[in-house]
């Protein structure tokens, strides 16, 4: 099974934050044996985060 993590949230972007949720969510799910081909970070912008999921469908 595979699985890609988007991170959502500008905070994330400008580096205000570190992306800890998608470092715990990867070493997760390599436990169930789940390996993520991808990871994305996108802003609080809905547009955005649609062609982000539209992408991470293409890839599914």
């Amino acid at each position: 099974m595979e699985a890609e993590i988007i991170a959502v949230g500008t905070e994330l972007l400008l580096g205000d934050i570190l992306n800890t949720n998608a470092q715990f969510l990867s070493k997760q799910l390599a436990a169930l044996g789940i390996n993520v081909h991808f990871q994305c970070v996108v802003g609080d912008n809905p547009q955005r985060l649609k062609s982000v999921v539209s992408l991470a469908l293409s890839r599914s």
